[in-house]
């Protein structure tokens, strides 16, 4: 029996889908999953720090179908100067274990249980309360909120058996530990822009836990994978269809398999599907997606701390109490000039015989300064000028007390900001910091995508970049395939792969090669000479980010001397460990023969002080930034440093 559902408008820009439902499909039995996923996994973080003498940490664990959290393992970490200590394990207001902290030792293994934990939506809620004494009584804590208490190397222990998905609006589960996208050998370029679009919106919604999204070629002849899949992974075949359609199928290896296929708009709203509102009413295994979402919105000017996922604001400690926040421009949506940051709350009114001021700081530098008062209540704006911007700027408000205090008897200060204090911002173009830090803001909320082969080949290397990218924020922008051609010339965001090079010299690239031989590094903003290295038969790949004025737009440009394996080389290694995006700065990657990639950043000004310029004769270095290529430079000095004198 067939059951069309009428389609109606929902909500927000989603509008209906024609779902039709028939019997859920017969699958592999469930697989035996008992084991473990690291903290990033599971999207808590890589670590779970305490701060002062009583801390408490909420953590949300997700739990797929049918298994069971038992325990958080870890190394336990403990301050100097700690004596006893314990940490509390709650959850919807039960103890469900207490755990000691050593005495005496600096690290030690440690098992919270986990077992009974409230489950809601597939989400368990419990929370950490960590005690600490100080040792015969004797410690005076000015100092010690730097002194943390944490947990390193933490591992989740799941029991049961992996449920497999039987119907479509059960494919997804709440922790992914890999996603196989499988498009045709040579797929079309709807196939590609479905591909892409999908990834993207998969490393948005699991960007907390860095899930890896694979693009692969399907088996000549074949419409499903054959390839085995571990645990919590899960497989998609995307596909050229007159028919638009979203099918959960079983491969020939036992394996759940979602097919998505149609033609056009439609093959895109069948990706749109899986990631929709409507994706967990579709229980069944067919169903027809129609008109889905819009691209994500533009960003708005004014939004919250707890919007930007500031939500635990509030520390207790003696003598000195600290709350960090983060600003991340990528949650904001679009690069920024100055922030102003509304801070709204409280702190422990001081006894008469203590004083203390309140410092608000961003790394060494202090924004603003305030003496307390007797009514504890914070009510202040500060504003981060754009120099102190980065991707993500930590700010940091302090109390410090000082006066009269005695060790164990001198009351704790409880320090606490709202969520809802307002954080205030406008678009700054070009961005501020520039180069690959301006990324992924810059190019939100769309970006164009250009192949120029067009190949499985390129699309991979797109589907690296974006998801790449994409992975370093919960904040989705959406890759729209075009023409590269049109993609060159287009006045919005670029991502453009030319893995053989042969770019058009309107594309501005900081790095570039002139002539047969000289390697040049480019200010794109005209302020710095540029600077040159002449090194016969460099043959090399990059992956730059740049600022194309002439279009009032952002770059990433993947384009070598012809020699693409370069290129691959670069984006493996960025996908070998994905902490590596969080971390580029300066402009390019550069890659030659076996040698890792290394960063380059555009020059700034040099004095000429041997009367010899736009010559690089070493690692040349200018406010702590590589400024090309260290190894490009050494060979130079080297070959010069044996050639005669032309003079």
């Amino acid at each position: 029996m067939r059951v069309r559902l009428v389609p109606r408008v929902l909500a927000a820009g989603v509008a209906a889908a024609i779902l039709t439902a028939v019997p859920a499909a017969a699958h592999a039995a469930p697989l035996r999953q008992d084991g473990s996923l690291p903290l990033p996994t599971v999207g808590v973080g890589g670590s779970l720090s305490f701060s002062g003498r009583t801390s408490e940490v909420s953590l949300q664990i997700p739990v797929p179908q049918n298994l069971s959290p038992v325990a958080l393992r870890g190394t336990v970490q403990v301050p100097a100067g700690a004596g006893r200590g314990w940490i509390d394990v709650e959850s919807d207001g039960r103890i469900l274990g207490r755990v000691e902290v050593p005495a005496g030792a600096p690290t030690a293994p440690v098992t919270l249980p986990l077992a009974g934990a409230t489950v809601v939506g597939n989400t368990a809620r419990v929370t950490l309360r960590s005690y600490l004494l100080p040792v015969d009584d004797q410690w005076c804590a000015e100092d010690w909120s730097d002194g943390q208490l944490r947990i390193v190397d933490g591992t989740v222990d799941y029991t049961g058996d992996e449920a497999q998905p039987g119907v479509i609006a059960d494919f997804l589960p709440p922790v992914l530990t890999r996603l196989s996208i499988y498009v045709p050998p040579e797929p079309s370029s709807t196939e590609t822009a479905a591909a892409l679009e999908f990834g993207a919106s998969i490393t948005a919604r699991y960007a907390n836990q860095g899930t890896p999204v694979d693009l692969r070629p399907l088996p000549a002849g074949q419409s499903l994978p054959n390839d085995p899949v571990g645990q919590l992974e899960r497989q998609v075949v995307i596909t050229d269809s007159d028919v638009n359609s979203t099918t959960l199928n079983t491969s020939p290896a036992g394996v759940p398999v979602l097919t998505l296929a149609g033609q056009g708009d439609g093959l895109l709203n069948q990706t749109r599907l899986l990631t929709s509102n409507l994706s967990q009413i579709t229980v069944a295994t067919e169903a027809t997606a129609g008109a889905l979402a819009a691209a994500p919105g533009i960003a708005p000017s004014l939004t919250t701390l707890g919007d930007l996922g500031a939500s635990q604001l509030t520390a207790t400690s003696t003598g000195r109490v600290q709350v960090r926040m983060g600003i991340d421009q990528t949650r904001l949506g679009h690069p920024v000039g100055p922030v102003e940051v509304h801070l709204i709350g409280n702190y422990t009114p001081l006894p008469s015989t203590q004083n203390g001021q309140i410092t608000v700081t961003v790394g060494d530098t202090t924004l603003d300064r305030w003496p307390v008062d007797a009514d504890g209540r914070i009510d202040r704006w500060v504003t981060i000028p754009p120099e102190l911007m980065s991707r993500y700027t930590e700010l940091a408000v302090t109390l410090q007390v000082s006066g009269a205090m005695e060790c164990g008897s001198t009351q704790a200060v409880t320090l606490s900001l709202d969520p809802a204090g307002a954080v205030r911002s406008e678009e700054s173009v070009p961005p501020q910091p520039d180069g690959f830090q301006a990324l992924p803001q810059a190019l939100m909320p769309t970006a164009v995508v250009g192949l120029q082969d067009g190949t499985f080949d390129d699309a991979r290397r797109a589907m690296q970049i974006v998801t790449g990218l994409q992975g370093l924020t919960v904040t989705p922008f959406r890759p729209e395939l075009t023409d590269f051609d049109d993609a060159v010339n287009s006045d919005s965001p670029a991502i453009l792969v030319a893995a053989n090079g042969d770019l058009p010299e309107s594309v501005p690239l900081p790095l570039q090669v002139t002539g047969d031989d000289t390697v040049e590094l480019v200010d794109l903003t005209g302020d710095a000479a540029t600077q040159t290295v002449d090194v016969p038969g460099l043959q090399f790949g990059s992956l730059q980010a740049a600022w194309d004025d002439g279009h009032d737009r952002m770059l990433v440009v993947a384009t070598s001397t012809g020699v693409p394996q370069s290129v691959d080389r670069i984006l493996d290694w960025l996908s070998a460990d994905r902490n590596r995006w969080s971390t580029l700065t300066g402009d390019a990657l550069f890659q030659t023969g076996d040698r890792d990639p290394v960063t380059v950043a555009a020059p700034q000004e040099v004095a000429d002080t041997d009367g010899t310029t736009g010559v690089v004769r070493g690692v040349l270095l200018a406010g702590g930034i590589l400024l090309l290529v260290g190894v490009v430079a050494a060979v130079v000095v080297l070959i010069r440093s044996r050639r005669p004198s032309d003079s």
